[in-house]
């Protein structure tokens, strides 16, 4: 959980208040985090690994 922070420090202040961003400032930062590419996944995005255990038909079992 550490490393989401410290991605989200990029982006966000620490004590930031989130009220005085737009919901599209935010739904910006997590489609970039959501596309970014991650070593620990075999350089593949969070929404690529998303979308293969959704299609896999193992994501009732997990």
């Amino acid at each position: 959980m550490a490393r989401r922070h410290r991605l989200l420090r990029r982006y966000l202040p620490k004590g930031a208040d989130l009220r005085t961003f737009s919901q599209a400032a935010l739904d910006g930062i997590a489609h970039e985090l959501d596309h970014r590419l991650r070593k620990t996944r075999g350089y593949r995005t969070p929404a690529e690994v998303h979308a293969d255990l959704l299609n896999s038909g193992d994501a009732l079992t997990t």
